[in-house]
């Protein structure tokens, strides 16, 4: 059965996570990290999309962008297809690094894009250990954590180190 056309239109925002296949790391190291973001931002400004937020995990990652020109589907193969080239050329693996298509969500109503931009950054003290950890190490954890856009807002650079 065929996968219904994604829906695209100008000014939209969307809520896009890709996860590793079968669970899998997409990030072996900070490397891979770098590159990533490095590639997240060149796409993002030749494809004149705005990324508001952005959060890499160990196996899955979180980006929040605005689309003026309808063009999340190109962005996207670019992205995907670069950094799959870079990590299986880089770990010498081959085939998929990516588990299916990429999630896109629009996002509706500046309430829901507060409300997702806060569930983007928290991403980092809401897994496993960091739950049972008291309130300010997991404030301090989150704001020292270098793979999300969250030391952006806090006006530490998270792309410099790019």
């Amino acid at each position: 059965m065929a996968r219904l056309a994604r829906v695209e239109y100008e000014g939209a925002i969307y809520h896009v996570t890709v996860r590793g296949n079968n669970r899998r790391a997409l990030f072996a190291d900070d490397w891979d990290r770098r590159r990533f973001i490095k590639r997240l931002g060149e796409f993002a400004e030749e494809g004149d999309l705005r990324v508001y937020a952005f959060c890499l995990m160990t196996n899955h990652a979180h980006l929040v962008v605005e689309t003026p020109q309808a063009n999340l589907r190109q962005f996207m193969h670019k992205l995907e297809t670069a950094y799959t080239i870079y990590f299986n050329k880089r770990h010498m693996e081959s085939g998929h690094l990516m588990q299916g298509r990429y999630g896109a969500k629009a996002v509706e109503g500046d309430e829901y894009l507060l409300a997702l931009t806060r569930y983007v950054h928290l991403n980092p003290v809401y897994v496993g250990a960091m739950l049972r950890k008291p309130l300010v190490k997991r404030a301090r954890a989150l704001r020292a954590y270098p793979w999300s856009s969250y030391r952006d807002y806090l006006g530490k650079k998270a792309w410099g180190y790019v």
